[in-house]
């Protein structure tokens, strides 16, 4: 028989029972408490955590006497260096000169080049007076790459890095023109380069300066690196391009017939888009003179005008009206600097008051290269192009000059350019099927996602998609493949 040991403490089961079971029911309603509800969280985007976790820096840093901190851009002006850009958002020299100093550990502030913008994070003072405190600083150092220094409640200067990834995917862009062309394919994530494609592929179909109007609409599918903030870090081949305009539509498709060494773009019927010369050799300008009889500003009596005039600022590009060989690039009385290009026998153009000329006589030139840039060299009362086309060594009207017809895809090649319209035809039409901005399945054979922009959800101006099923191009080749895209327009 057990002994009662008066030395020994009973063991009471019931109340450490007890604490254990209130320690469990605790336990499990804290963990339900502290987990996200389904469905309530919705993941951040890069660019949204990007700007909430400067904010927190910013406000972390904040020190008393100082107000509230603001984001300012920064842009550095002409001859300025960086530590005097800082200054002038009125931080102190030596903090600006620090900042400056960390940063070049890292990074190369020679190439910081004149108007490219910073943004920084300042507090000022509450008083007014006395130097603005610099709470972080941030500058691009790649297409997807940015450096961000901030500084600590206890002043200290960091460097983080932050670089977004980069994917390819393919484009579908169908928009209305507001303003221009180029403004408004920069929404839809185009570049100012593959808009000055499209500009270049219209150019003897429309004067994009009297032709395009606010209302105008766009289709582009092009292919494009975009980072997953969604913004383009840079366009690869424009696949099609339509514009609707002056009444009326035109539509281009790119194919690469079998020998040909490089794409080449059709109509709807397999007609190269090609013309034999452009209608407009510079980009943005008004017809300032016409041809035929005029009285001359200068001289000041009537004489034949054998040419356009085209008015546009000194410096602007001058392409070649069509594929051909310099036969003159000098200096020409009153004409100024001057160049005559030989498209073949029956047919050449003439480009004067350049202020620089690009190429030298004998060098063979294709549609659309510079070959020089606007001036007013010669007699000449302004900056313009004059511009002639001659036929058979006679000067004619370039508006209506009847130029070569291009040439028709035939046999086999029509055949894979009709399987390749249709294909990019489908695309288009599945895009302008989801007006509301619907996502389709991405894992079904065809899916696709859309965006729309948000400025008018029952009349859309802007539709975007991207291809995510593969397309065959010519030849059998396939194309490249697209990645479904970040939600949004640009």
């Amino acid at each position: 028989m057990a002994q009662l040991d008066p030395r020994r403490q009973p063991i009471r089961l019931t109340p450490m029972i007890f604490a254990l079971a209130t320690a469990l029911t605790v336990g499990t309603l804290l963990w339900k408490f502290v987990q996200p509800m389904g469905g309530s969280i919705q993941p951040m985007d890069p660019a949204a955590a990007m700007a909430l976790e400067t904010q927190a820096f910013a406000e972390a840093a904040a020190r008393p006497g100082y107000e509230q901190p603001v984001d300012v851009p920064v842009s550095l002006r002409s001859g300025e260096t960086l530590a005097s850009a800082i200054s002038r958002l009125g931080v102190a020299s030596d903090e600006a000169r620090a900042a400056v100093s960390l940063l070049s550990k890292s990074f190369n502030i020679t190439d910081i080049k004149a108007g490219q913008t910073l943004e920084a994070a300042i507090a000022k003072p509450v008083q007014g007076t006395g130097p603005a405190q610099l709470l972080g600083l941030t500058v691009r150092t790649g297409p997807a790459k940015q450096l961000t220094l901030t500084t600590s409640r206890d002043g200290q200067m960091r460097l983080r890095a932050l670089e977004e990834a980069v994917r390819d995917e393919r484009r579908v862009a169908i928009g209305t023109i507001s303003g221009s062309l180029f403004t408004s394919a920069a929404t839809m994530g185009a570049t100012p380069t593959l808009t000055a494609q499209v500009v270049r592929l219209f150019a003897h179909k429309l004067d994009f300066e009297r032709d395009i109007q606010s209302g105008d609409t766009f289709k582009l599918v092009f292919d494009r690196k975009v980072t997953e903030s969604g913004r383009t870090v840079e366009a690869g081949n424009l696949l099609y391009a339509e514009i609707e305009a002056k009444g009326g539509v035109d539509r281009f498709y790119s194919f690469q017939p079998k020998g040909a060494g490089s794409i080449e773009y059709y109509d709807e019927n397999g007609k190269s888009i090609k013309g034999f010369l452009l209608a407009t050799p510079i980009y943005g300008a008004r017809t300032s003179s016409g041809f035929g009889m005029r009285f001359h500003p200068i001289i000041g009596f009537m004489k034949m005008h054998t040419g356009i005039d085209f008015a546009a600022p000194s410096g602007t590009p001058i392409q070649a009206a069509g594929d051909g060989v310099v036969m003159d690039a000098k200096w020409w009385g009153g004409y100024g600097r001057w160049v005559r290009i030989a498209h073949n026998k029956e047919w050449e153009t003439g480009y004067g008051h350049m202020s620089a000329i690009a190429v030298r006589p004998g060098q063979h030139v294709k549609q659309g290269q510079i070959i020089g840039y606007v001036g007013t060299t010669g007699r000449s009362t302004g900056p313009h192009l004059h511009f002639e086309v001659w036929q058979n060594h006679h000067p004619i009207d370039p508006k209506g000059a009847k130029v070569p017809q291009s040439t028709t895809l035939a046999g086999s090649d029509l055949v894979a350019f009709r399987a390749r319209k249709h294909e990019i035809d489908t695309m288009i039409a599945q895009a302008e099927a989801s007006p509301t901005g619907a996502v389709a399945n991405a894992d079904t054979a065809n899916g696709y996602r859309f965006d729309m922009d948000a400025a008018d959800t029952a009349q859309p101006q802007a539709l975007a998609q991207t291809e995510t099923s593969s397309l065959r191009g010519n030849g059998g080749r396939p194309l490249r493949s697209a990645i479904t895209t970040t939600r949004g327009t640009r």
